[in-house]
């Protein structure tokens, strides 16, 4: 994770800063569910190695959310709208 290999520094411990992070009112959990598989199987192979940036992407088609993230390869690949604040 990116605060064990120092890529992220966090202002509280990680477990306060989880949960505070994934609140009910900041972050919906999504399930994986037949849409989400449906889109994972449509992306292309040669697109992003990474099984859970994978995952990212086919969740954010399947419920057409855009998707927040610095990922190059996700960015470059334009599979997904991308949020702009």
């Amino acid at each position: 994770m990116l605060h064990a290999k120092r890529r992220l520094e966090l202002p509280v411990p990680f477990a306060a800063w989880l949960q505070a992070a994934a609140g009910p009112n900041v972050l919906k959990v999504l399930p994986l569910d037949v849409e989400v598989i449906v889109a994972l199987d449509g992306l292309p192979d040669s697109f992003h190695g990474d099984p859970a940036d994978r995952l990212i992407v086919a969740t954010a088609r399947a419920h057409a959310m855009p998707l927040a993230t610095h990922d190059k390869q996700i960015r470059r690949a334009r599979l997904v709208k991308l949020w702009k604040p």
